[in-house]
C-alpha cells in the first residue's frame, strides 16, 4: 500500500500545516540551493575570474532553466493534482496510472529540452544583445551543462508531484535536503579549490540534480515494493491528455511569463552589466517571498484537491482561510525587511558598492509587490486544486503582459526605476484580481456544501 497522507479528516490547520512546512522548509532548501551558487560565484575573483561579469553570466544563462521550467510544470502540476483527486476519490489504480503516465511525460519532454538547448544555445543568448565577451564567455560555459543535462529537474519534479499528490511532502523534504547538502559541498571545492570557476558551478548543480533522482527512485520502491511506474499496462492515453489539460495553462504562463522576463531583461542592459548584476541578486533575495508562496501554492492545491475529490467543502473553505491569514502575515514581515534591511541583503552576497546600490534601490521598490505575489500564489493554489488551472494562468499572462507597456512608459522619466515599478504593477493586478476571483469561488464551494447537505438530509428521510 502506498503510503498517503490523507488531508481529507482530521484537525484543518494541523493537517495543512504538516503538509506544508516540509514543502515550505523544501522550497528554504532550494532558495539556499541557488543562494549557494550566487555566494561561491561572488567569490570567482579570487581564481582570477571577473566576480560580476560571472554573476551576470549566470543569471543570463539562467532564464533558459526557468523557460525550461514552464515546461516542467505542465506535467508537474497535472500529475500532483490528478493525484491528490484520486486519493481523495480513494482510487488506488488512478494513483498508479497517473504517476507513471506523469514520470513518462517528464521523461520525454526532458530529452527533447534537453537536446535543444545543446542545439540552440548561442541563438538563445544572442536573445539579450550581451555585448561584454567575457559575460557570453561566460555564459557559454555554465549554460551546456546545466541547460544540456537538464532532464534530470524534469524527472526531480516528476517524482516530486508524486509525492505531493500523495501528500507525502516529508520525503520530498528529505530528498531534496540531500541533493542540497551536495551541491553545498562540492560548490567551493569546484568552483574554488580545483578552480573550475563556472564550469565547476555548473558540474555541482548537475551532479546533485542526478543523485537527487537516483535517490528519489530507490525511495519510491522502498515505499511502494509492488508498484512498478515503468510497467507498460500503465500507459494511458487518457491520463496524459488529462495530465496535460489541467498543467498546460500553467506551463503556458510560467512560459511567457519567462519570455516577457527576457524582454525586461534586454531592457535592464540597456543600463549596464552592473544594474544587471544587481537585478540578477536582487531577484534571488525575492525568493524569500516568491518561492515560500510558491511551495505553499503546492500545499494548497494537494490540500485543495484531495478534499475536492472527497467532497470535503468546508475543510476547503476553513483550510484557505487559516493558511492565508498566515502567508499573508509572512508576506508583509518580507516587504519590510526588504525596503529596510536591503543594503544589508545585497551586501551578504557582494562587495562592490556599485552593486549594492542599485541593488538596494530595486529591493525597496519592489518590496511593494510582495503581499500581491503571496496573494496571487494563494488563488492558483485554489483553483489549480480545483482543477480549474485556466483562470490563473490567463490572470497571469495578460498581468504579466502588462509588464512590457508599463516599462517602456516608465522607463522614459525614471530609467530603471521605471522598469521595477512597472513589475509592482503588474503584481498588485494579478494579486488582487485572483483574490477576488477565489472569494467569489468559496462562495460558489460553500453553495455545493449546502446543496450536497440537503441531498444527503433528504435521502436519510
Amino acid at each position: 500500500m502506498k503510503k498517503i497522507y490523507n488531508l481529507t479528516e482530521g484537525s484543518i490547520l494541523k493537517k495543512l500545516l504538516l503538509v506544508a512546512l516540509p514543502v515550505l522548509l523544501t522550497t528554504i532548501t532550494q532558495m539556499a540551493y541557488n543562494f549557494t551558487d550566487m555566494f561561491w560565484i561572488g567569490r570567482v575573483d579570487n581564481i582570477g575570474l571577473m566576480e560580476g561579469e560571472a554573476i551576470t553570466a549566470i543569471g543570463t544563462a539562467s532564464y533558459m532553466t526557468w523557460l525550461a521550467f514552464g515546461i516542467i510544470i505542465i506535467a508537474k502540476i497535472g500529475t500532483s493534482v490528478k493525484i491528490s483527486h484520486a486519493v481523495g476519490e480513494k482510487k488506488e489504480h488512478n494513483i498508479d496510472v497517473y504517476a507513471s503516465n506523469g514520470l513518462f511525460s517528464q521523461f520525454s519532454l526532458g530529452i527533447v529540452v534537453s537536446i535543444l538547448i545543446l542545439i540552440f544555445k548561442e541563438e538563445f543568448l544572442g536573445i539579450f544583445n550581451i555585448d561584454n565577451p567575457v559575460v557570453m564567455e561566460y555564459a557559454l560555459r555554465y549554460l551546456p551543462i546545466v541547460g544540456g543535462l537538464v532532464i534530470f529537474p524534469f524527472l526531480m519534479n516528476g517524482f516530486s508531484a508524486i509525492n505531493e499528490g500523495l501528500g507525502q511532502t516529508k520525503i520530498n523534504l528529505i530528498v531534496l535536503s540531500i541533493g542540497f547538502i551536495m551541491n553545498i559541498i562540492l560548490d567551493p571545492i569546484l568552483i574554488l579549490v580545483l578552480r573550475m570557476g563556472i564550469e565547476g558551478a555548473a558540474i555541482a548543480t548537475v551532479f546533485s540534480q542526478a543523485m537527487t533522482v537516483l535517490i528519489f527512485y530507490f525511495v519510491y520502491r522502498r515505499f511502494n515494493p509492488h508498484h512498478n511506474l515503468f510497467k507498460i499496462s500503465n500507459f494511458d492515453l487518457k491520463a496524459i491528455k488529462d495530465i496535460f489539460r489541467i498543467g498546460l495553462p500553467v506551463g503556458i504562463q510560467s512560459m511567457l511569463f519567462t519570455v516577457i522576463s527576457i524582454y525586461i531583461a534586454r531592457m535592464v542592459y540597456v543600463y549596464g552589466s552592473d544594474v544587471v548584476g544587481s537585478q540578477r541578486l536582487g531577484a534571488q533575495i525575492e525568493q524569500l517571498t516568491w518561492m515560500i508562496g510558491g511551495g505553499f501554492q503546492t500545499a494548497i492545491t494537494v490540500f485543495v484537491g484531495q478534499n475536492i475529490g472527497a467532497k470535503q467543502y468546508t475543510r476547503i473553505r476553513k483550510g484557505l482561510i487559516y493558511i492565508s491569514l498566515i502567508l499573508l502575515a509572512y508576506a508583509l514581515s518580507i516587504a519590510g525587511l526588504l525596503y529596510f534591511a536591503a543594503a544589508w541583503l545585497m551586501k551578504v552576497f557582494v562587495d562592490d558598492q556599485v552593486i549594492i546600490d542599485h541593488g538596494r534601490n530595486y529591493l525597496q521598490i519592489v518590496s511593494v509587490a510582495q503581499i500581491f505575489m503571496m496573494m496571487e500564489a494563494i488563488g492558483a493554489g485554489m483553483f489549480n486544486g480545483l482543477g480549474k488551472s485556466i483562470f490563473p494562468s490567463l490572470n497571469g499572462i495578460i498581468g504579466n503582459l502588462l509588464r512590457i507597456p508599463f516599462a517602456l512608459i516608465l522607463s522614459i522619466s525614471m530609467n530603471e526605476s521605471g522598469i521595477w515599478w512597472a513589475l509592482n504593477i503588474s503584481c498588485i493586478f494579478k494579486g488582487t484580481v485572483i483574490i477576488l476571483a477565489a472569494m467569489m469561488m468559496l462562495s460558489r464551494i460553500e453553495r455545493l456544501r449546502l446543496k450536497t447537505s440537503i441531498q444527503t438530509e433528504a435521502i436519510a428521510g
